[in-house]
């Protein structure tokens, strides 16, 4: 994808101030150390999320979100620590130089697209906190702790006066097509306006008369305020609007300049993606092979010593009565305090059938190294013929194990092999049109919600405020609220009712809830409790009716916000296991895959591949990292893509109170 020029950038600042003006940065990507190729999403609450990019050539916005690398590089960190939250109030080209800024209360986030390109963060009053890259040129620099120095600038034609205009024309001997595309459209644009204007481009622009001029003049200024008709064209271009001097014809017509840039973004993407899919695929295929070679040659080596310790123990066993007397003659030896050197003269000397089968005494390691039927074997002189046979006959049995782990681990490297041959290629997310949002009228969707495995709603509150909204509007009188018996615990709902436009379960008159909800939700509420940062590993939980939970307490006693009192008979459930599961939703339709937690039961029932987590001491953002990995193992090679494309962050703010550990 060839790179945005100036003009390209008049429109698209348009579009992104139409869009993400007023919205706030909620996360930031970047897509290699070092690399200029970022994505920002951006919210707002009239209109929903957007995807903002931005490499060293182009910006628009983006309808895809490619998989994130999971560990985000230092700049990336760093923008986010400065941008997210913050919300954005400007967004403008700098002139007509291919500089985009965007402006929030306290920091200006300026991007640079002319060669070699960068970003660069700054203060409200320019001065560089941070750029991507550091930079020096004879006329500027660009480090932390400068003011931020624009590259020398072009004129700009639309801030131009008709008399300027006419005497950068006039004093110029170039041909007239050349001058336009000096004053930063390029030569396509530069003969559009040319068209127009009715201006042959090749006249010298010198030698323009007052009329030519004139229509130059009313020509780009009519371009720059045309209405937009995005289109691409047979050869992959990509334009604002329809051009007369276009001779190839047009492929395709766009509602905004942002849809056909991200088309041959994502492209790009999916081609970069299996590039290095299929590289990391090989690196990782040789890397088994390799391990699979070693495992080979180990089961080898294991079964060639089962059949050789085998063999010296039947051979001990055959020459029994030698054997038994070659150790029993060393012992008799040393037990009447004769020394090893002597021991060792007696043996070279005589010629016994003992002292000729003996080839060398270890005195110091308590062995004997004889010969036995063209065998050479090592005997333990403490030990009797049995205890030594034994020693070998073991060492096969030993030998035997290891061959068959071996062979075993070899087995599951080669169903590695394979799985690997039949990864399916990797394929774009699909494209998110995001559109202005109605207000969707799911109250819950603004609490933490299940879903039960009988399909009923479980709803808890986040924090306080949420505690508070919860018990006093969203309660029916034959629902059941569910507390942990600790101090902060979320207050958690079971629906009994079907919310008005869902599919969730709901009871008919006289009906009584499933037993299994309620341990579910007792489940939920023990999961997001103070029972688990404090890594408790049961906590007591107890259910009231909403009719129990009041708000005022007896005299002279204050409740905090979020807090109730709650009368009358409670029912306990005891030393309920504090866990949560959390799984992966597969929609191969759609060819997409989501997060979701829920009761352990629940996430049995609907999700296809899950893993359940428990209090521990494993941060969250490494956790999730774990829990990513061990359901991408889990999926089917055919829907693994999908699963690897869910963000590491849609795992992690699942994960309660900031830690856990893995459990299966």
């Amino acid at each position: 994808m060839s790179g945005l020029k100036s003009f390209d950038f008049r429109f698209i600042v348009k579009e992104l101030r139409s869009s993400l003006l007023g919205g706030k940065f909620r996360k930031v990507y970047q897509y290699g150390s070092g690399e200029k190729k970022l994505l920002f999403d951006v919210y707002l609450s009239t209109k929903g999320s957007f995807w903002l990019y931005s490499d060293s050539e182009n910006m628009f916005l983006a309808q895809r979100k490619p998989q994130a690398p999971e560990t985000p590089p230092n700049f990336c960190m760093f923008l986010r620590k400065h941008l997210i939250g913050a919300t954005i109030k400007d967004i403008r080209q700098h002139g007509f130089d291919r500089i985009i800024e965007i402006e929030t209360d306290s920091n200006i986030l300026i991007f640079e697209f002319i060669p070699p390109g960068n970003v660069i963060l700054c203060d409200k009053f320019l001065n560089v906190i941070m750029p991507l890259q550091f930079q020096k040129w004879k006329d500027r620099e660009i480090r932390p702790k400068q003011m931020y120095r624009y590259p020398p600038e072009n004129a700009n034609p639309y801030s131009m006066s008709m008399d300027n205009f006419r005497k950068t024309l006039s004093v110029s001997n170039d041909k007239t097509v050349v001058v336009m595309a000096k004053l930063g459209f390029g030569s396509v644009y530069a003969n559009e306006i040319c068209s127009v204007a009715g201006v042959s481009p090749d006249k010298v622009s010198s030698s323009l008369s007052d009329e030519d001029i004139t229509g130059l003049y009313a020509s780009l200024r009519e371009l720059g305020e045309r209405a937009l008709q995005p289109v691409t064209y047979e050869d992959g271009s990509v334009f604002p609007f329809p051009l007369a001097t276009k001779s190839e014809g047009i492929k395709g017509k766009w509602s905004s300049l942002s849809a056909p840039l991200d088309e041959l973004f994502a492209e790009k993407i999916v081609e970069e993606v299996k590039v290095n899919q299929n590289k990391a695929a090989d690196e990782k295929k040789e890397k088994i092979e390799r391990i699979i070679d070693m495992q080979k040659k180990s089961v080898e080596k294991m079964k060639e010593k089962r059949s050789g310790e085998k063999d010296k123990a039947d051979v001990i066993y055959r020459f029994y009565g030698l054997v038994e007397d070659i150790i029993n003659g060393i012992r008799m030896a040393k037990d009447s305090g004769i020394s090893w050197e002597e021991i060792k003269r007696r043996v070279q000397s005589e010629q016994t059938p003992e002292a000729e089968s003996i080839i060398e005494i270890r005195e110091h390691d308590g062995t004997v190294v004889v010969e036995l039927g063209g065998k050479e074997i090592e005997l333990d002189f403490t030990l009797s013929v049995e205890e030594n046979a034994a020693k070998y006959y073991e060492g096969s049995k030993d030998a035997k194990r290891r061959a068959e782990g071996a062979e075993s681990a070899m087995a599951e490297r080669k169903t590695e092999l394979q799985m690997i041959a039949e990864m399916p290629e990797y394929a774009a997310p699909p494209s998110k049109e995001k559109k202005p949002r109605k207000k969707s009228g799911k109250w819950y969707e603004k609490f933490r919600w299940f879903i039960s495995s009988n399909k009923f709603l479980i709803v808890a509150g986040k924090d306080a405020s949420t505690n508070e909204t919860l018990v006093k509007k969203k309660l029916d009188d034959t629902d059941w609220v569910f507390h942990s018996d600790v101090s902060g615990s979320a207050f958690v709902a079971i629906k009994t009712k079907s919310p008005k436009g869902t599919r969730f379960s709901g009871l008919k008159e006289g009906e009584s809830l499933p037993p299994e909800v309620m341990k579910e939700a007792s489940e939920i509420s023990a999961a997001y409790s103070k029972a688990w940062s404090k890594g408790l590993g049961s906590v007591d939980v107890f259910a009231v009716r909403p009719s129990q939970i009041s708000k005022n307490p007896p005299s002279g006693m204050n409740l905090p916000k979020g807090s109730f009192m709650v009368y009358g008979n409670r029912e306990w459930f005891r030393d309920v296991e504090i866990k949560i599961a959390i799984g992966v939703l597969v929609d191969r339709n759609q060819q997409r895959a989501e997060a979701l937690s829920g009761p352990v039961m629940a996430l049995r029932t609907y999700a296809k591949y899950f893993v359940t987590i428990k209090p521990g001491d494993i941060p969250s953002n490494e956790l999730a990292k774990k829990i990513k990995e061990t359901l991408v193992y889990k999926a089917s090679p055919e829907e693994r893509t999908y699963v690897e494309a869910i963000n590491t962050d849609d795992f992690q703010r699942l994960i309660p109170s900031g830690s856990g550990s893995l459990v299966g």
